[in-house]
């Protein structure tokens, strides 16, 4: 193999990689999984937690307000609807 078809090969190999970047950048660019960070309205973001209690509960933790929802799970008995609950610390003083 002479000196100039290693060079042809190198070109097409960095070519290649170069045409595959590119491919990349683009199709992942405009994808809703790649978020921007500048364009998300960070004032609900970590606003709630949920936590699941036993296998029984579920709880929805408001962090701004103090306020949660429960939702029993029935496996017997109990309530099914998500019912709001005032914060055991809203009044506290």
């Amino acid at each position: 193999m002479n000196k100039s078809s290693s060079l042809i090969i190198a070109f097409s190999i960095v070519l290649g990689f170069v045409i595959l970047g590119a491919f990349v950048k683009v199709t992942f660019s405009d994808s809703p999984i790649a978020v921007d960070s500048t364009k998300v309205n960070n004032s609900n973001v970590g606003a709630y937690e949920m936590f699941a209690v036993n296998k029984n509960n579920i709880i929805i933790f408001d962090k701004q307000s103090g306020e949660y929802w429960r939702k029993f799970i029935p496996e017997s008995e109990g309530p099914t609807e998500w019912r709001k609950e005032p914060s055991p610390v809203s009044n506290a003083k």
